[in-house]
């Protein structure tokens, strides 16, 4: 239970109290006392504004029953004396976002966002991203190959992501890769694949730059669905540009942003070819939808698209076929438990998924067991805390998060020069690898439904310039009026 000042257990006459936590209100952004309540088979998340009045927003719904979707963890905080923390609160968690020595937890991820500008105009996009036009300004390439020694300074070694805007945009990108490919251990580019499906020498030229992996953006396999999400036909767009990949022994990963109603009956057939271009896509992430930017109710007519965490997973295994099933998934290590869901598999030769062994999440596992916990910290290294400084991800427990996201999304198989070089147990690795196939959904938090003790254990990160790290739900979180909080 939150013990903050100020907070009393209560309920509703309609609703059976579970918890209390601090919220927002959905429409000024000022910070609440909050209660987790169960009705029926949903939990919501409700608060009462003083100005605005009471307000609940549905985080749960369905099986996983919400008290058994649990996982022990420990808090790997970040360090006191961290060159990019916030020293002094003025506004309280999630104003001061820097972030503040009231956080949890250190970056496992980082995004980068090295334009504004994309060449689509998505009614749904969180980041509100302008149009690209002809004479669009870009930063250089020198004062972003900076700003990546800065996050490579303030983040340790973490997944750095390429964002935007859309990233492929910037004329410079595959020099920027090569930068971060020297200062992180995976590098991840985040597009709509435009480019990517017009330019096949792009997908080579990031590919030998050191790219890791693609994250597509892959909705479905209809052009309704596009047009509705996206504003036009992309479905044979999406398919040049995973088959550019593919020839660039580039691996991807199929991101849907799903929206009820729109493309959550279609999971099944995104599964089903993600899964008949394995090992060159490595997986699936979806992404149900987020009420921020121009993704607000007004402007797509007020409609109910949301889908939970576990209504996405329930979608997902009544379409696969048999291929899998609730019990493959569990929560997460590192983020808060209602953040996401994880099935790892080994893709038979027909076709099957075969559930791996549980890893023990993404990052910090129950206390006792190995993880950025428990190991490399200052106290047994006899470091002072100011000399260890904020780079948790240099713990051995933060870089087995990275190294096993990696094994999961990058590319299985070796270059044909390097075949003559490796021996048996190598290829051995690396067949087991092109076997990996993965499932995951990470469900972002909006005005609605944003829980600060979620915020306050979030690992993903956005680089916002200059020199703070936000978490990512804090960054894109805007009001109902189409407040921002950070962006």
């Amino acid at each position: 239970m939150n013990t903050d000042a100020g907070q009393v257990p209560y309920s509703t006459p309609s609703a059976l109290f579970l918890y209390e936590t601090r919220s927002l209100c959905p429409i000024c952004l000022q910070s609440l006392p909050a209660r987790i309540e169960r009705r029926g088979d949903a939990v919501f998340l409700s608060r009462d504004c003083p100005e605005h009045g009471p307000f609940s927003g549905l985080i749960w719904k369905g099986e996983p029953d919400f008290a058994f979707w649990k996982r022990p963890r420990q808090d790997c905080p970040p360090s006191a004396g961290a060159q990019n923390s916030v020293e002094r609160t003025n506004k309280g968690c999630p104003g001061d976002c820097g972030p503040c020595f009231g956080h949890t937890q250190s970056p496992c991820t980082v995004l980068f966002e090295i334009t504004r500008y994309c060449n689509l105009n998505c009614p749904v996009c969180f980041a509100s991203a302008l149009p690209a036009e002809a004479g669009m300004e870009m930063e250089n390439a020198g004062e972003l190959k900076e700003r990546l020694r800065r996050i490579r300074a303030l983040a340790g070694e973490v997944v750095l992501q390429f964002s935007g805007g859309e990233p492929t945009l910037h004329p410079d990108l595959p020099e920027l890769v090569r930068e971060a490919n020297g200062l992180f251990p995976a590098v991840q580019l985040n597009s709509n694949g435009l480019l990517l499906a017009e330019k096949p020498d792009l997908a080579r030229a990031l590919a030998a730059a050191g790219l890791s992996w693609v994250f597509l953006q892959f909705d479905g396999t209809r052009d309704d669905i596009y047009r509705r999400l996206r504003g036009r036909p992309l479905l044979d767009i999406k398919l040049a540009a995973l088959r550019n990949c593919r020839e660039a022994n580039l691996p991807v990963v199929l991101v849907p942003t799903l929206a009820k109603g729109v493309n959550d009956q279609d999971l099944g057939n995104i599964l089903r070819l993600g899964l008949s271009l394995a090992p060159g896509v490595r997986g699936l992430h979806l992404q149900p939808m987020t009420i921020s930017g121009r993704n607000l109710p007004c402007l797509i007519g007020g409609e109910n698209l949301d889908l939970t965490l576990p209504e996405t997973l329930q979608a997902i295994c009544a379409q696969s076929g048999g291929l899998m099933r609730p019990e493959h998934a569990s929560p997460p290590g590192c983020e808060h438990e209602r953040c996401s869901f994880h099935c790892r598999y080994r893709l038979t030769p027909t076709g099957q998924l075969v559930p791996m062994r549980d890893t023990g999440g993404d990052c910090c596992p129950a206390p006792g067991k190995t993880g950025c916990c428990t190991l490399g910290n200052a106290e047994e290294s006899g470091k002072s805390r100011e000399e260890t400084g904020r780079v948790l991800s240099d713990r051995p427990g933060a870089r087995r998060a990275v190294d096993l996201v990696g094994m999961v999304w990058s590319a299985p198989d070796h270059s044909p020069a390097d075949k003559e070089k490796i021996d048996a147990f190598d290829a051995f690795i690396a067949e087991a690898r092109a076997q990996v196939f993965s499932v995951t959904c990470m469900a972002f938090q909006d005005c609605r439904t944003v829980d600060l003790e979620r915020l306050r254990g979030c690992c993903v990160f956005v680089y916002a310039h200059p020199d703070r790290l936000v978490p990512f739900c804090a960054y894109n979180m805007s009001g109902l009026d189409g407040r921002s909080l950070h962006r």
